[in-house]
């Protein structure tokens, strides 16, 4: 028993640093990219205008290393992002699975169906997706969610697990994208607390950082629906929710 409980604690452990690696690096990422898209011809029209142009080096290596820096910032960083990504998961498979030891009779846990992420028996929606909950503790990651479904659909925003119950307690929603690493209640527990008093119809859908892994299995158990990668994008939200709507 002290074994598995130091495993769970180490896995969480684990987790909770490759979070804290993870969420400022994928920031750091889209500032690159966001860097890569305006500076270089930002640069070169300061170059060429007489009233500005002394704003710059005046050796051209430097310019050019300027007008470059972005782009290549943003492909290490990439590869950074992607050896973080393997390593998590090398740390997840060495603690051991320890998020799947559930069992059918854990309070509110339904098991999957297959490797699909829909509970057996759960109805897939029968109506369109209006409203959204996002429960993210990360500002940039509500701009970004705020930014992209917005147009699409009604979004509230919760930044931990305690204040999405909340939500839900007093409105109805059609699904409710989840990060997985919150304080104060974190997503996994938000989702089997959720499950007890939202329909079943609502989809849960897992947000992460970082591969999950061996992991998938028991939080699917415990009330998630599916997963995404962050920082969120709209064509992944609705590739997936096709696979949940009968009018898709």
């Amino acid at each position: 028993m002290a074994d598995d409980t130091n495993e769970q604690v180490g896995a969480e452990n684990a987790a909770t640093l490759f979070h804290d690696i993870a969420t400022p690096l994928v920031v750091a990422k889209m500032k690159a990219e966001l860097l890569a898209r305006y500076l270089p011809d930002l640069v070169r029209a300061v170059a060429k205008s007489p009233e500005m142009s002394h704003l710059l080096p005046t050796d051209e290596k430097l310019i050019e290393a300027l007008v470059h820096s972005p782009e290549i910032m943003a492909s290490n960083l990439a590869i950074v992002q992607k050896k973080i990504n393997v390593l998590s998961a090398s740390m997840q498979y060495q603690f051991g699975n320890f998020s799947i030891k559930t069992s059918a009779d854990d309070a509110g846990v339904r098991i999957p169906d297959g490797n699909t992420g829909i509970f057996a028996g759960a109805p897939v929606r029968s109506v369109p997706i209006k409203t959204v909950l996002l429960v993210d503790d990360e500002a940039i990651h509500r701009d970004i969610a705020e930014s992209l479904l917005t147009p699409h659909y009604s979004v509230d925003f919760a930044k931990n697990g305690l204040e999405a119950i909340n939500r839900c307690e007093s409105k109805e929603y059609d699904l409710i994208l989840m990060d997985l690493h919150m304080p104060k209640m974190n997503g996994e527990q938000a989702t089997i607390a959720l499950r007890g008093i939202i329909s079943d119809e609502t989809i849960i859908v897992g947000l992460t950082s970082l591969p999950i892994g061996a992991n998938r299995s028991g939080l699917l158990a415990r009330g998630f629906n599916d997963f995404l990668e962050k920082p969120l994008t709209l064509a992944g939200l609705q590739n997936l929710l096709r696979n949940y709507s009968r009018n898709a």
